[in-house]
């Protein structure tokens, strides 16, 4: 009688583990999506539970205009920040709900973010780079 099959299948399981934690952490990052452009200084943003689409963001330096679509079953707000000062600021849209939002944006990296309740911690963040 031959030894049982146990490493083999183990290996697999361990491999499978390690390659979908590594794609958990790469999408908690913002790295599975393209950089959206907005060339204009206008992004459209999809607020979703509990996403922020598109997660990261290019635009140029002057007018950014967000045009947001709560795209969840719970209310969602969005806050823009640089260096602990808000830029931006939406209050809760209700699902279904839609708004118009902006500001002149300086040079930098600023987290974009959902302040309500812990919905940042559970992924509603990304990132908006003006230049």
């Amino acid at each position: 009688m031959g030894r049982p099959m146990v490493r083999p299948v183990a290996a697999a399981f361990a491999l499978a583990a390690l390659v979908a934690a590594a794609l958990l952490a790469l999408g908690a990052r913002g790295g599975g999506e393209p950089v959206a452009r907005a060339a204009d200084g206008r992004v459209v943003l999809a607020l979703d539970d509990f996403r922020l689409r598109p997660q990261r963001v290019r635009a140029p330096r002057g007018r950014v205009t967000f045009v947001l679509r709560n795209r969840g079953r719970l209310s969602h707000g969005l806050r823009v920040r640089k260096d602990g000062r808000e830029w931006i600021r939406q209050p809760s849209l209700p699902p279904g709900g839609s708004a118009t939002v902006g500001g002149r944006l300086e040079r930098g990296d600023y987290r974009m973010f959902d302040p309500l309740s812990n919905y940042e911690e559970l992924g509603m963040y990304g990132t908006l780079v003006v230049r």
